[in-house]
């Protein structure tokens, strides 16, 4: 699970760390491009020292906010429901769950360790507007497989799905609000992804 929540981190970042402009770059490109900036970084020696690590975090940070969709995955995740939240709601929600997952990723980027990833290939849907990216993570002498689907959008590319060994983040979260907005309404969804996001970040960090 571990490991999962690393690559999860790292593939968010590297897939929204450059201009993603799709009249500029295909999406494979954009995704490359991404890796390189992200891994270069994290391979920053000032990466591992105390006065270095907070500015490295806030530029890797700032890159998913400014370029990650997501309202796009907060539409997706929620699923048909989506139209039944109002306006502030929706807006509610995605800052929420922005919350959520920068605070319950961002953290395991510090074991990054000199792991490597390689591009193996894409797979081009919809007209050629939505396209899977492959990839494999090399760590502790094994292969993880990791993908993850774009669409184009206002003349880019955003990622609106990560895949970690097969299992989609989306799916994921979705099968996990569904149960809660089968009982509830989306003002408790709101609630819970809000208290779960403060909950992560006053998490104890490890030590190393």
């Amino acid at each position: 699970m571990r490991i999962r929540m690393f690559l999860l981190s790292l593939i968010l970042c590297l897939a929204t760390s450059v201009p993603a402009h799709a009249a500029d770059m295909t999406a494979r490109q954009t995704a490359e491009a991404g890796a390189d900036r992200i891994l270069s970084l994290l391979n920053d020696p000032a990466f591992k020292t105390p006065e270095g690590k907070p500015v490295i975090r806030k530029q890797i940070e700032d890159a998913v906010l400014e370029l990650f969709d997501f309202e796009e995955f907060s539409t997706r995740t929620v699923g048909p429901t989506w139209k039944q939240f109002t306006p502030e709601q929706k807006q509610q929600f995605k800052d929420a769950f922005t919350d959520l997952l920068r605070n319950t990723y961002i953290d395991t980027l510090d074991e990054y360790n000199g792991q490597k990833i390689r591009f193996t290939g894409e797979v081009s849907g919809g007209n050629g507007k939505r396209v899977e990216i492959q990839m494999e993570f090399l760590a502790d002498q094994k292969v993880y497989p990791v993908a993850f689907r774009m669409l184009e959008k206002n003349n880019r590319w955003v990622v609106y799905d990560v895949l970690i060994e097969g299992i989609s983040m989306i799916k994921n979260y979705r099968d996990q609000f569904r149960d809660i907005l089968a009982k509830n309404s989306p003002q408790e969804l709101i609630d819970r992804v809000k208290a779960k996001a403060e909950e992560q970040k006053n998490k104890p960090k490890e030590t190393k």
